[in-house]
């Protein structure tokens, strides 16, 4: 049996994944929302300096149901397939791009400020070493209900 490992060259095979790659900028439209309404959600990942997000694999954002409160929903941006292999850079956003998500607020949802739990995976690359890792994060969604 072979086994093989991948360490990108000026890469340390112990480097440890960035411990904050990137902030998570959230921000919810058309506030406060009607019990019944939908509400516009957008979520973007802004790198850290000298970080790089990818478009493949996708981030993904998954906002779990809260029963009496919001049903469950979830999004995607990115690219299906790796970049060509003679274009590397173009699997790179350039600059951060909303991921746009529909909260649908239960029609019996308690008025005032709720805070609902969401979670975002997304790949990120350290420019200066090309290390490449995933990294997952929970955040906060802000809504007011009328």
């Amino acid at each position: 049996m072979m086994l093989a490992a991948f360490v990108a060259p000026g890469v340390a095979a112990d480097e440890s994944p960035s411990p904050n790659p990137a902030t998570i900028d959230v921000a919810v439209a058309s506030q406060p929302v009607e019990p019944g309404a939908t509400a516009q959600l957008t979520v973007r990942v802004v790198p850290a300096a000298g970080i790089k997000i990818n478009r493949y694999p996708k981030i993904q954002v998954t906002v779990p149901e809260v029963d009496g409160l919001v049903g469950a929903s979830a999004a995607s941006l990115g690219n299906p397939k790796p970049p060509p292999v003679d274009n590397p850079e173009s699997n790179y956003f350039k600059e951060p791009e909303p991921v746009q998500l529909e909260l649908h607020v239960s029609a019996d949802a308690p008025s005032g400020a709720q805070e609902i739990g969401a979670e975002i995976k997304y790949f990120y690359c350290v420019a200066a070493s090309g290390y490449c890792a995933p990294a997952r994060s929970q955040f906060k969604i802000p809504v007011s209900v009328k």
